[in-house]
């Protein structure tokens, strides 16, 4: 087997040591009393001295009373100044909060209000990105810069300030990327301008990138270097042309030829599950980055070497498809709180086994999740009904509570047993309204189809799609962690079937039971049932659909 990406995953949030900034958790009032509208990150990027100089306006609407908006930036780099128009904020900037103290002219409930941030230093250079993240300046074989960020754990305000909390997204953005001019800037959204002046210390170029969606503060990305471009039309199930487009280093034109046709297989397979590619309005990228990759918005981060990774006999890209898959489970249907985290994660993770059955076949669907049941760990309920911030749910630094790697692997395998007590037919159905819940929706294109989400939302379309109560299989799953016993005893010619539960919780989840060349779907009402053997040999759960304590 190739590199694995349980094994990175499980390795990674292990080894950062020390004390983590991180995102969301509790929303604090003076962060709820504004919702964003639109943020305008005009930045210069210098690469010879690891160093950044900016100014991020930001249009917010008020929507409660309050005195002062909160927003985040890391204290490594400095605000110089915050203003309304020509008049200067009074601000604090402290422990990573800043909080800019509002005229009382811009107060009023209803009302917009436009500040302008001033800042500028080092930032933080990423230890172990992407799980630990800032900056990466790297080099690239012939010694030319090679930078990108990265920082879903700790949130954007590690670059730039913002409103640091999942459940607020502007509904659009515009980034303007200085870089010296031998440099080409990927980023979010469509490219709307090259710019090119000359400065004391040389000529540079500036980037004009517009997003038309809405998009969450992390997965707005830079992803710098002398890239050349490797670009198709792809026609959509939606019947909208798209612009795809993968930024290569030079060195690897060819190698990135190829990824790029493979690219183009997984946009075709998840169209046809999930429905059309949401952000089809501005252009699919990929780039060629320093660190292993992350899912941000249009323009996903591959540092994956064109290596593939097998698991199962055939060999596919499963780090292009897994962030590919985000797409639509974090950029389309996105949590509102870090405690729903599963759906970006889970379903995502579950993908690449559907992606493996539709290109080879049954076989390597369930040989790829016979791999992630090996992660499951059941250390912390994977859906909690509390609030959690990404440190909580997913680096695992306050003890055995958290869940860590489960919000993939767990959330994988509860979708799997899902499509088994559903059948195909519902399941898919369902799979698809998780991603658009009305048909309608495929078409829009302007930002409408964006979505906040929770599992209880994900609850009730899968019941409205199935017709029938699922509250009970989201409890004993998502939202406990220990996993149910199935406890199978014979007793002559009958097969009895009980299922064990934490807290005797209800828990009727039939079980498939081939009985000779047969197999069965065994109904458990109230968590029993039988069946007769009639002398022939029994296997319980053979293809390994239900997600149970293994013995």
């Amino acid at each position: 087997m190739k590199t694995s990406i349980l094994l990175l995953l499980l390795a990674a949030p292990a080894l950062a040591q020390e004390p983590r900034n991180t995102s969301g958790g509790e929303l604090h009032a003076e962060q709820a009393a504004y919702d964003v509208l639109h943020y305008d990150l005009l930045l210069s990027v210098v690469p010879d001295k690891k160093a950044i100089a900016g100014a991020l306006t930001m249009k917010a609407k008020i929507v409660a009373e309050t005195e002062a908006l909160l927003l985040h930036l890391d204290d490594r780099l400095r605000v110089y100044s915050v203003t309304r128009g020509e008049d200067k904020l009074l601000y604090t900037h402290e422990h990573g909060a800043l909080r800019v103290v509002l005229p009382e002219a811009s107060r009023a409930v209803g009302g917009e209000v436009t500040v302008k941030i001033i800042y500028g230093g080092e930032p933080r250079e990423a230890p172990r990105p992407p799980w630990d993240g800032g900056f990466s300046w790297k080099r690239t074989a012939s010694g030319a810069h090679w930078i990108a960020t990265s920082c879903q754990g700790e949130g954007a305000d590690l670059w730039w300030p913002c409103k640091d909390h999942p459940s607020d997204k502007p509904d659009t953005m515009d980034l303007h990327i200085t870089v010296p001019a031998n440099l080409i800037v990927a980023s979010n959204g469509r490219l709307l301008s090259v710019a090119e002046s000359t400065r004391p210390d040389g000529n540079v170029r500036t980037y004009n990138w517009h997003v038309s969606t809405p998009i969450a503060n992390y997965s707005v990305a830079l992803n710098i270097a002398p890239y050349e471009t490797l670009s198709e039309t792809y026609q959509s199930v939606s019947g909208d042309p798209i612009a795809v487009t993968y930024w290569v280093l030079p060195e690897n034109v060819e190698k990135g030829k190829e990824l790029l046709q493979e690219i183009l297989r997984h946009m075709r397979v998840f169209e046809e599950l999930l429905g059309p590619y949401p952000f089809r309005i501005d252009k699919y990228g990929v780039a060629e980055t320093p660190h292993l990759g992350m899912e941000h918005q249009t323009i996903i981060a591959y540092g994956h070497g064109y290596q593939g990774g097998r698991y199962t006999d055939h060999d596919y890209d499963w780090l292009h498809n897994h962030e590919f898959a985000h797409e639509w489970w974090a950029n389309l249907v996105t949590c509102a709180d870090w405690k729903d985290f599963w759906i970006h994660e889970g379903i995502g993770t579950y993908m690449q086994a559907l992606y493996l059955e539709r290109r080879f076949g049954p076989e390597a669907y369930h040989e790829k999740m016979k791999v992630d049941r090996r992660g499951i760990i059941n250390r912390g309920p994977v859906a909690p009904r509390v609030v959690r911030s990404t440190q909580q749910m997913y680096f695992s630094q306050d003890g055995p509570t958290a869940p860590g790697i489960d919000v993939y692997m767990k959330g994988a395998w509860f979708c799997h047993t899902l499509r088994w007590y559903l059948g195909d037919e519902t399941f898919f159905r369902v799979l698809r309204r998780w991603a658009y819940p009305d048909p309608e929706l495929e078409q829009v294109k302007d930002g409408g189809q964006v979505r906040f989400s929770s599992t209880e939302e994900i609850r009730a379309i899968a019941e409205e799609h199935a017709g029938r109560e699922l509250g009970w299989l989201f409890e004993v799953y998502l939202r406990q962690p220990a996993l149910p016993r199935l406890v199978a005893e014979q007793d002559g010619d009958v097969l009895n079937l009980r299922w064990e539960v934490p807290d005797e919780l209800p828990f009727p989840l039939p079980v498939p039971v081939q009985v000779g060349d047969d197999v069965v779907r065994v109904e458990m009402p109230h968590g029993r049932g039988s069946v007769a053997l009639g002398g022939r040999a029994f296997v319980v759960d053979p293809q390994h659909w239900l997600l149970k304590v293994e013995e």
